[in-house]
């Protein structure tokens, strides 16, 4: 048995290592070295040494990416929350990336979660957006054709997918539990589901239907994590309480845990186990998404303890190897899990850039400084609420005036509402290259 003595969590060299406001939602390597994530800059970034060093491969100025899966060293796919984009396409191990357009009519508006079981066969899952459809959209033949899959009969969100081999899989989401129309459907209505095919998506089984009664209002699945055959993880979002499900039966049956660490942490994401016992849990912290706190079992979860240092904002685990070897995590940075020597400008600790991010962006309106260099193009910033969803155009510019400037935005989307209390993305693009920034409103 593997005691991982010697282990830890430290920062790669990936964007947000040293500068605060970064969001990377997805991470994904195909060995212990070799590995792609995608970023709230809009940029898909990979890494052959194990994240000491990282190379832009894309960037999307107007596209906001969110999952990432590959099937070997060459064919990869990202799904994002664009409708216009939403599925991306490689064959030379992201050096190019093409968009996917032949997806079918009833595919869903946005592709939260990948599920890569070869080069073949894809799954993508979506969308986090309770008042548009849930759906699957699956390609058996490598993306030369596609089919979708109508699953609003079964929930009202759907979010991360795992298939073990081409038939069997699992999504996980939220159902609606009100029965409003799609268009007036919240978060605060749907409860979790855990669905689970034998056959390719042709019927589905809601695994959770047994604990229906123990399983509140306000929450729903997230991220999904197969440890081994026997054993899987789902993170539970919900603003008011941490849980997470666990499953020792190969997915058939589960159990809700709640996360009972001094910090009361709650609205999760990420959910990584190294094996039966030991694993973690992040997200965004509390009801405001300040916070990004992570939390650690030692014992299966039956007991958990607060572990910031180890990781902010975590979003996915992914574990290399059986026994795990290494890890990595994505927050607002991507975290390696090992026990090697740290390398000059790989450290530890989350909390000093949490803090230097909170002094940064702060309070009911926020402001950022642009410089804009002589000869710029093209100035854009974009806005998006913390679950991708795009809400304002701050600046677009032909020909931009050169020179510093300070843009405000009051949290009001393009109609002029007022946002809620939350963490918001703003993203300054110049001629295609984009910085991100985590803003949050209060209500304090």
């Amino acid at each position: 048995m593997t005691t991982f003595e010697g282990f830890s969590w430290r920062r790669t060299k990936a964007p947000g290592s040293t500068e605060p406001g970064y969001r990377t939602d997805d991470v994904f390597f195909i060995d212990a070295s070799t590995g792609w994530a995608v970023n709230s800059a809009g940029s898909i970034i990979k890494t052959s040494d194990g994240g000491s060093s990282w190379v832009t491969q894309a960037e999307f100025e107007d596209v906001y990416l969110r999952s990432v899966g590959f099937a070997n060293a060459n064919v990869g796919w990202v799904g994002t929350l664009t409708l216009t984009h939403r599925l991306l396409h490689t064959t030379d191990g992201g050096a190019s990336w093409r968009l996917v357009n032949n997806l079918p009519p009833g595919s869903p508006p946005a592709i939260c979660g990948l599920s890569v079981v070869d080069a073949n066969t894809v799954y993508g899952s979506g969308t986090n957006f309770p008042d548009r459809p849930a759906a699957i959209v699956k390609t058996t033949d490598g993306g030369a054709t596609w089919t979708a899959i109508n699953m609003s009969a079964h929930a009202a969100i759907l979010v991360d997918i795992y298939f073990k081999n081409a038939m069997e899989g699992w999504v996980v989401g939220g159902r609606d539990d009100v029965g409003q129309p799609m268009a007036r459907r919240k978060r605060d209505d749907v409860e979790p589901v855990v669905l689970h095919t034998v056959d390719g998506g042709v019927t589905w089984t809601d695994r959770l239907e047994p604990i229906r009664r123990l399983l509140p209002r306000g929450e729903w699945g997230w991220k999904i994590q197969a440890l081994d055959a026997q054993t899987m993880f789902v993170s539970l979002e919900n603003l008011l309480d941490g849980a997470i499900l666990r499953s020792d039966d190969g997915g058939l049956n589960w159990q809700r845990i709640r996360i009972n660490d001094r910090q009361r942490n709650s609205n999760l994401e990420g959910v990584g186990f190294v094996d039966r016992d030991r694993g973690w849990v992040g997200g965004w912290g509390d009801i405001d998404f300040v916070g990004g706190f992570t939390s650690a079992t030692a014992d299966g979860g039956a007991t958990w303890d607060d572990a910031n240092k180890i990781g902010f904002r975590l979003n996915r685990f992914r574990f290399i190897g059986n026994p795990v070897t290494v890890g990595y995590a994505s927050g607002d940075t991507v975290y390696k899990f090992t026990d090697e020597p740290a390398p000059a400008g790989m450290v530890a600790g989350a909390v000093a850039a949490a803090a230097a991010e909170r002094r940064m962006l702060d309070g009911r309106a926020v402001s950022i400084d642009v410089d804009v260099p002589n000869g710029a193009r093209r100035l854009k910033v974009n806005v998006w609420d913390r679950f991708g969803r795009h809400l304002h155009v701050l600046a677009d510019e032909i020909a931009p005036q050169p020179g510093a400037r300070r843009l405000t935005w009051d949290f009001r989307d393009v109609e002029g509402e007022l946002q809620s209390a939350g963490a918001y993305i703003l993203r300054v693009s110049i001629d295609g290259k984009s910085t991100s920034h985590i803003a949050y409103r209060t209500d304090r």
